[in-house]
């Protein structure tokens, strides 16, 4: 559309889409950090990386949390997942580390 009432409109949309990407990689990062240091609580404590337990909790807290914010079981189950997936990826770099 030419209209520029329109552009300006989406425009500031979405800067506003893109600050809120910016914070949630921010925020993603730093539960990466945390994650290695539970990693490393692990390591030093030899406990498993996975705890199935905390998972399913972990699960069941934040579908009901999503339903409230409109977000669909599916797409959290699968943000979820992968989130989970990459903190298990960040313990596992921990627990191989060759100490020093």
């Amino acid at each position: 559309s030419d209209d520029v009432e329109y552009l300006a409109h989406i425009d500031d949309l979405r800067q506003q889409i893109d600050e809120i990407d910016d914070d949630l990689l921010k925020l993603l990062g730093s539960r990466m950090k945390v994650s290695e240091k539970i990693g490393e609580y692990k390591k030093r404590n030899n406990i498993a990386i996975l705890q199935t337990s905390r998972w399913n909790e972990i699960l069941d807290l934040v579908m009901a949390k999503a339903n409230a914010e409109g977000l669909s079981e599916n797409f959290v189950n699968t943000f979820l997942r992968a989130v989970h997936q990459e903190s298990i990826d960040h313990q596992e770099q921990v627990m191989n580390r060759q100490e020093a």
